[in-house]
């Protein structure tokens, strides 16, 4: 919480603070010049309270007088007899070039690539497949299978398997 909210809470405390004061000081004296009953009072919300508090803080700005709209000026017709101004012709821009030695030198480097780029025609030939040569001795040979696979697969060596199996497990200690 700033400030100003803390300034804020405090002048509303006080302000309920005064207005129960208020109160009984007006039940202590009796009304001595009126007899009439009074109508009781209302006590002020807390929205009343807070727009006074905030109108009394930022009091309304008085409206200024608005200063009285000029009339808009009215052409006048030109006099027959009055000379008539010149009218120059604007000049197109036309930029400056200036020599540089160094903006000749990147002239153009920028620009469109050339027309007869080598690798062009390259990009645009189809390149036939590299021709691999199988040797027989990889087609000629059979697949060598694992002689312990075949003995774990195989059911007639149940014997041998199961402790082939449990050479190959490994052991916790």
């Amino acid at each position: 919480m700033d400030l100003g909210q803390i300034i804020y809470i405090i002048a509303i405390i006080a302000y309920f603070i005064y207005q129960a004061s208020k109160k009984k000081k007006s039940m202590d004296v009796p009304d001595s010049g009126e007899n009439q009953p009074q109508a009781p009072q209302k006590g002020l919300t807390f929205e009343e309270i807070l727009k006074e508090i905030r109108n009394a803080q930022n009091p309304p700005a008085a409206e200024t007088p608005r200063p009285p709209m000029p009339e808009p000026a009215r052409a006048r017709p030109i006099p027959p007899n009055f000379p008539e101004a010149k009218v120059q012709q604007k000049k197109r821009f036309e930029p400056v070039e200036e020599v540089d030695d160094e903006a000749t030198y990147y002239e153009g480097a920028f620009g469109f690539p050339a027309k007869n780029n080598p690798y062009q025609s390259m990009a645009n030939k189809k390149f036939a497949e590299p021709q691999i040569k199988k040797t027989p001795q990889w087609e000629s040979s059979p697949k060598k299978v694992n002689p312990y696979a075949e003995l774990l697969k195989n059911p007639k060596t149940v014997r041998e398997a199961i402790i082939v199996s449990e050479i190959l497990r490994p052991k916790h200690f």
